[in-house]
Parts: structure tokens; C-alpha cells; sequence
């Protein structure tokens, strides 16, 4: 008989999608026979409550939203956890509120799983994780793994399938006429899209025909409308909104940019290597565990425009170039983060706690 295990999520809405693509691919990864994936997003339910159905998953929104402030929310959780026969709870979210309940209402083994260091909320930057009543930690980077404090967390990178890759040398062009620069994320303050337009903005008039196409949602997203317009940019930038489908939307990008304040790791940007475009990024968190500098792309300061409009040009003057860091970024992408790997490590950890005494 396979091994229930539930992996616990936030909302079901569309910050989650990172996280709910890493579960996805676990379920799909991992062995059924011996594994069976549940979810249960701790929030309000959402779009991503149907894309993890798509991935085979059993899906349950609990409406617990406010922690211990939320009493009846955590009473939900309670009853829904009691009695119940899952051998290990794999925890996305929440913190030691959600682990007590957990640990006391079903009895299985606690993974932590870690996808970030900040603390957007409050604005803060990296900050100690402190971990209590878990059976295993896992860190999405080394970066994560670092800020963790009282216990110790085992790397494991966030795995993606390969897809396409978007264009040969041949096919490169030889102007920079009608190339798109895209960028993945949500609207918020941590992912820098501020820099990104201020960098475009830099390179607007040598390069009029080049377009920017933000993909994602977000609380910014009228404020960096309006940059837009303060910019001139009106008709060089393009918000396209949440993309279920990510990797069509890269297949007509030219270069990728990741321009974050801070970065647990940048599955996006990881996506966008597999697609075979060159990357530039900011060396920030986990980020340089992924992008190579000068060989799969180019790692700048944070909160520099400057920085990033002057490798974007780089790029943009060399078809080349971008063939070049293209085909690496899709190399290192198959070697090092396949989703294979990420399922097969987590299924080991799986199998350890397993065969640990209750």
C-alpha cells in the first residue's frame, strides 16, 4: 500500500506558483506505487487548487488563514487531521502553529520545506529560520539552508522538465529589431521589476524596436504602470498577467532577466534556462547556485540599472552570444536541476523518515 503524504500550502492563489509547481512535479516524479500525494492549501482556494488536480493530486482548501489568531481556522485543521493515516506531512507554509497541530493530530513525520528567506511582509531582509519539532528540513539553495537555525536542512534544488529550446544559431537574429526581453514573477516590492523598467528605460533610445514583456500578478502592479508611463515606455512594455503556461510565453523571448532584491532561488529563471535563453539576474540568495556568470549568463548588483541595462545590451549586440549562454543554461539545467532528480532525493528522505521508530 503507498504512503500517504500531505504537502501543506498557503493559498491557492497565484504567489503559490513555485511551490505548487514543485509539488506537481513531485507527484509526477515520485514513485506512485509507493508514494500518494495529497494537498491541502491552509488558505483560501484559488487557481492553483485546479492545476494541482491536473497533476494528479488531492487537493482540500482548510481556510485557515490567521494562525493562532484564528482559532476556528486552526479547529478546521484539527478535525480535518485527526484520525487521519498520513505518514508524513510535507509543510510548505506555516510555522510552529501548524507543526502542533500536525504532530498531535496525526501522529506522521514533519518535513519543513523552505522556499524563501525573507520576510516580504515586513520588508525585511534575510532573516534566521528558526526550526523546532520537525523530523527533516529541506532547503531550496544553499542560501536558504544558511539562514536556518536549530536544525539542520538538506539541500534540494527545485527540479523542471526540459522543454524546446527557442530558436538554433541560425535562427538568431542579426539585429536587435523585435527582440523581447521577458521577465517571470509576482508584482511585489522583492522582485525588483522597479530596476528592470528603469534599466529598459536606459536603453530606449538606442534601441527603440525592443520590447519588455512582464509576466505575472501582483499588489505592484498599477504602481509599475504607472513607471511605465512616467518612462515613455507605454509602448515598449507589455504586462501579460498570470500565464498558466510559462514555457510558451518564453518560447518568443530573446533573454530572460531576473532582476530580484533577494531570491530564495528562481525557478523562473531556472525555467527560462531550460528554455535555452541566456539570463541575466542579480546576485542575490540562491541565485548564483544556478546562473552561471559569464558562462549561462550574467549575475549583476541588486538595485542597479545601470548594471542591468549595460548587460542586456551585451547580449542584445550578439546573436552569438546569446546562442552561446542559451545552449549552456539548457545544459545545466538538464544536468543539474531535472525534475528526476528533485523527486528522487525527496523520495529518499521520504524512505528515511519511513523507516525511522514513530
Amino acid at each position: 500500500m503507498a504512503h500517504r503524504i500531505l504537502h501543506l500550502l498557503g493559498t491557492a492563489e497565484l504567489e503559490g506558483t513555485s511551490i505548487v509547481r514543485t509539488v506537481a512535479s513531485l507527484a509526477q516524479g515520485v514513485d506512485s506505487e509507493r508514494f500518494r500525494m495529497h494537498a491541502w492549501f491552509l488558505g483560501n482556494g484559488g487557481p492553483l487548487v485546479a492545476a494541482l488536480q491536473d497533476s494528479g493530486v488531492q487537493t482540500r482548501v482548510i481556510h485557515w488563514q490567521s494562525g493562532a489568531r484564528d482559532p476556528r481556522g486552526a479547529l478546521r485543521f484539527w478535525h480535518a487531521l485527526k484520525g487521519s493515516d498520513f505518514a508524513i506531512v510535507h509543510q510548505h507554509f506555516g510555522g510552529r502553529s501548524v507543526r502542533w497541530i500536525a504532530r498531535r493530530a496525526s501522529g506522521a513525520k514533519i518535513i519543513v520545506h523552505l522556499h524563501g528567506r525573507v520576510c516580504e511582509a515586513s520588508g525585511a531582509g534575510p532573516v534566521a529560520t528558526p526550526i523546532e519539532s520537525a523530523d527533516a528540513v529541506v532547503a531550496v539553495s544553499d542560501a536558504v539552508a544558511q539562514q536556518v537555525s536549530g536544525a539542520r536542512a538538506c539541500v534540494i534544488y527545485p527540479g523542471i522538465k526540459l522543454v524546446a529550446p527557442t530558436s538554433t544559431e541560425a535562427e538568431m537574429p542579426g539585429t536587435c529589431t523585435g527582440m523581447v526581453i521577458g521577465t517571470a514573477c509576482r508584482l511585489v516590492a522583492v522582485k525588483g521589476l522597479r530596476y528592470l523598467l528603469l534599466a529598459v528605460g536606459r536603453l530606449r533610445a538606442e534601441y527603440p524596436g525592443v520590447r519588455l514583456e512582464i509576466a505575472g500578478a501582483g499588489a505592484l502592479q498599477q504602481d509599475l504602470e504607472r513607471l511605465v508611463l512616467e518612462l515613455g515606455l507605454a509602448q515598449s512594455v507589455t504586462f501579460l498577467g498570470w500565464q498558466p503556461d510559462i514555457g510558451a510565453v518564453m518560447s518568443r523571448w530573446d533573454i530572460y532577466v531576473q532582476p530580484s532584491i533577494d531570491e530564495g532561488f528562481g525557478v523562473a529563471a531556472l525555467e527560462a534556462m531550460a528554455a535555452g535563453l541566456p539570463v541575466v539576474a542579480t546576485s542575490v540568495g540562491g541565485t548564483p547556485e544556478l546562473v552561471q556568470d559569464g558562462e549561462t549568463g550574467w549575475l549583476v548588483s541588486p538595485r542597479d540599472p545601470a548594471s542591468l541595462a549595460g548587460k542586456i545590451k551585451m547580449l542584445l549586440n550578439d546573436g552569438h552570444l546569446r546562442y552561446r549562454m542559451g545552449r549552456a543554461g539548457r545544459a545545466r539545467a538538464r544536468d543539474c536541476f531535472s525534475e528526476h532528480r528533485m523527486a528522487t532525493k525527496t523520495a529518499a528522505i521520504y524512505s528515511d523518515l519511513l523507516r525511522q521508530p514513530g
